[in-house]
């Protein structure tokens, strides 16, 4: 991924059981509005549902400086992409690297010149480890850079019609990169357009742009101190690193033994392509846990655990009892009401003490047996003089019957109206 553009390489021959080369097709796609990391997502969705790449097992997304992975997880989340693993842009490189056979045993220490379209970024690596090291971005010099040189020279020294609109900048720009992209290979170059012909050879291009590349290999060297570590090789990646100015003038500054692959603008691709092959096994889903069922029967005759009434219950329940003893005691005297012996004198009181102890709910609790409290025994009795005896005793009156409860324990007191008679037994 790059700022102006993000490059997909898919592996079509690589046969890790023989000596051939794997072998990549590319493609590359502008970016024009929005995040690269976006684009990216989208281009990767696109190439997935072609009908020629319907066998992609997995694929690899090489980030490098700028872009943040979880920048680039939201991206793919989006475009509702899983199967993929993001790679170090370092690492990707060092893989294809070693792929190809270009990096010797000795290469411990790797400096990566990145010569892109907006900038150039310089990274040293630990080979064996991939770690960074150091790393330093800038934007003194770059591919849109190079352009906007060979623009302003044109309409200075040429005397080419200045743009005037958006569109014709834009074409005019066009026009300028193509020039500088045959200056890579050629002597000269010659590019036709609406506003004229453009025209330049190498020599004054290379003049053109020294000073921004001398000024990078400065960047290069600042970044190699600032790691502490001595590099053995230096890589050259980018599009704009194509310009033979670049890598004579690199080698002069850093004396470093220099690397320009192929394709440098298609490396990191590559590498992200080796790894996803490699590396993306795929995965069974594991198999669902199924509970098992539960038994039905067993469940239905397990009697759950009982608890204790609460003490609210208690009371409750003891109210409840003591109100229906009291109506039980009542309707006993209603239905017995010749009976003297149980009689309450009128104008009299009788209170009722009734203990009803709580309801548990294991088993039911019988009802109180009610205790006849026996009668008291009569004057003579008391005297120990029996009713043949010839003296007679002066009569004792009997004493005032005094209040009458129902035989009940304690501690709950019932009061019983004097126009109620009670039976026998259930007054103490």
């Amino acid at each position: 991924m790059g700022t102006s553009a993000v490059r997909m390489a898919t592996l079509s021959g690589n046969d890790h059981d023989t000596d051939v080369l794997p072998g990549f097709g590319g493609r590359a796609v502008e970016v024009v509005t929005g995040p690269a990391e976006d684009v990216a997502a989208q281009s990767i969705g696109v190439l997935l549902e072609h009908q020629d790449h319907a066998d992609i097992g997995a694929t690899g997304v090489a980030y490098g400086n700028g872009v943040h992975p979880d920048s680039m997880h939201d991206a793919m989340a989006r475009q509702r992409l899983h199967n993929y693993q993001l790679v170090p842009e370092a690492t990707a490189v060092i893989t294809l690297l070693e792929s190809v056979g270009q990096l010797a045993p000795t290469d411990h220490t790797v400096v990566l010149y990145d010569l892109g379209s907006s900038g150039v970024t310089v990274t040293v690596v630990d080979r064996y480890s991939h770690a960074v090291l150091a790393q330093q971005r800038s934007d003194v010099a770059g591919g849109d850079q190079f352009d906007a040189l060979v623009a302003e020279q044109q309409l200075r020294e040429r005397g080419l019609p200045r743009p005037v609109d958006t569109w014709a900048a834009a074409e005019f720009t066009a026009r300028c990169r193509e020039a500088k992209e045959q200056l890579s290979t050629g002597a000269a170059a010659c590019v036709p357009g609406e506003s004229g012909l453009i025209l330049l050879n190498r020599e004054r291009f290379e003049a053109l742009v020294r000073v921004p590349v001398e000024a990078s290999a400065r960047l290069a060297r600042e970044v190699i101190v600032a790691s502490g570590r001595q590099p053995d090789v230096l890589v050259l990646l980018g599009g704009s690193v194509r310009i033979p100015l670049v890598p004579n003038l690199l080698q002069s500054w850093l004396g470093l033994r220099v690397i320009l692959p192929p394709e440098p603008e298609m490396v990191a691709a590559q590498g992200a392509a080796l790894l996803a092959t490699t590396m993306a096994p795929v995965v069974q889903p594991e198999p669902a846990v199924v509970p098992p069922e539960p038994d039905w029967a067993d469940i239905a005759s397990t009697t759950p655990p009982r608890r204790g009434p609460s003490r609210r219950q208690m009371v409750l329940a003891g109210s409840v009892a003591a109100g229906l003893v009291a109506v039980a005691g009542i309707g006993l005297a209603l239905g017995n009401g010749g009976d003297k012996r149980g009689a309450v004198e009128s104008g009299e009181t009788a209170v009722a003490e009734v203990t009803v102890p709580p309801r548990t709910p294991s088993r039911t609790t019988p009802a109180p047996t009610p205790t006849t409290t026996p009668a008291p025994a009569s004057a003579e009795a008391t005297t120990g003089q029996t009713p043949n005896s010839t003296a007679e005793s002066p009569q004792v009156p009997p004493a005032p019957p005094g209040p009458r409860f129902l035989n009940l324990p304690d501690p709950i007191r019932i009061e019983v109206p004097p126009n109620i008679q009670l039976p026998p037994g259930m007054v103490r």
